[in-house]
């Protein structure tokens, strides 16, 4: 780039038709030096200065190990979100209730998933995939227990309206295989991750007639627990994949070895500095921006919602198409199989 465009790029004082001045020239080397360097005049790694240690690097069995790992966390969260409608049954009888009524709290979950995957998605941005994950799963996990303990329907839905906002969902996941692939081979990744969003929604049905046959309808969230906990003790061995996070450990590697170094986030400062109040709010509203500026995000947001919409309107309309033929519970939910 000539000087000329450096400077009018990096300085609003320099004119675009001014021929730089030796003036110019040295603001703009000293943007640029701000740029590549922290306060302390450390160094600030790259993607570039270490790309053999980022996720992209990582040995195809490495990738796919991780990402069926992540497979097992996408299952776990939509057979929480479509496990609810076997509790139905049960829960009216039980709180004396309609079962359009008791159906409230599968709705609320989903509207809650809905804003819970944007509020969590920033965050993993932040501060990492690894521990974002783990902090989504353990809330969906805790919330179940006072849904199976509840005194009443209205606890139920407000548990299942918290469990909906702590689920981080493919905003998340996805994330991780943008970590791992170039985006000329993410194809076959994303596809994965996909085909478990749907395996989640049509596994919890085939399990779900046994659990209503069989268990009384709090089994429905002891076993949604039970499953939570295995994946997220699975999900435990996962490394982290976050370009800036293992950016950060490098540095650290290199400057125990005598490099002045500093990762992407360390030049930010620690994390109180780089999230206040102020930047916390205009990272959690950064999705939204996105889907209302976006047209790309915008289609492909609302082409996600009405998949999930059939999905969900198939899941509970199934069941009366079925009863017609006099199918039993068993055998409503072994009909998903195909």
């Amino acid at each position: 780039m000539s000087q000329l465009n450096r400077a009018s790029v990096l300085s609003d004082n320099v004119p675009l038709r001014q021929p730089p001045g030796e003036k110019d020239v040295v603001v703009v080397e000293e943007v640029a030096e701000r740029r590549t360097h922290d306060d302390h005049g450390r160094k600030i790694l790259t993607e570039e200065d270490a790309y053999e240690r980022l996720g992209f690097r990582f040995s195809t069995r490495k990738k796919w190990l991780i990402l069926t790992c992540i497979f097992l966390v996408q299952i776990s969260m939509n057979f929480n979100a479509a496990i609810y409608a076997s509790a139905v049954p049960g829960m009216t009888g039980h709180f004396a209730i309609e079962g359009k009524t008791a159906r409230l709290g599968q709705m609320v979950f989903l509207v809650a998933y809905a804003f819970g995957c944007e509020l969590w998605a920033p965050w993993s941005e932040e501060l990492g995939r690894k521990w974002v994950l783990q902090g989504s799963l353990f809330l969906v996990n805790l919330w179940q227990i006072p849904c199976a303990l509840a005194p009443n329907f209205w606890t139920v839905s407000g548990f299942r309206l918290l469990g909906g906002l702590s689920s981080a969902g493919g905003s998340v996941t996805l994330g991780m295989v943008a970590d791992m692939w170039e985006p000329a081979y993410q194809q076959y990744a994303v596809a994965y991750v996909v085909l478990s969003s749907c395996a989640g929604s049509v596994v919890a049905p085939i399990a779900g007639g046994f659990i209503t046959e069989y268990l009384d309808w709090p089994w429905v969230f002891w076993i949604s627990l039970i499953f939570g906990a295995v994946v997220q003790a699975i999900h435990l061995f996962v490394p982290e994949t976050r370009a800036d996070i293992l950016l950060d450990k490098e540095a650290k590697r290199r400057r125990a070895i005598g490099e002045h170094v500093c990762g992407p986030n360390e030049a930010k400062g620690n994390f109180w500095q780089r999230v206040s109040f102020r930047e916390s709010v205009s990272l959690m509203w950064r999705p939204y921006k996105f889907l209302l500026k976006e047209p790309i995000v915008t289609c492909l947001s609302l082409l996600s919602g009405f998949s999930d919409a059939l999905i969900f309107t198939g899941l509970d309309s199934f069941g009366p198409v079925l009863d017609k033929w006099d199918f039993s519970v068993v055998q409503k939910g072994l009909a998903f199989i195909p």
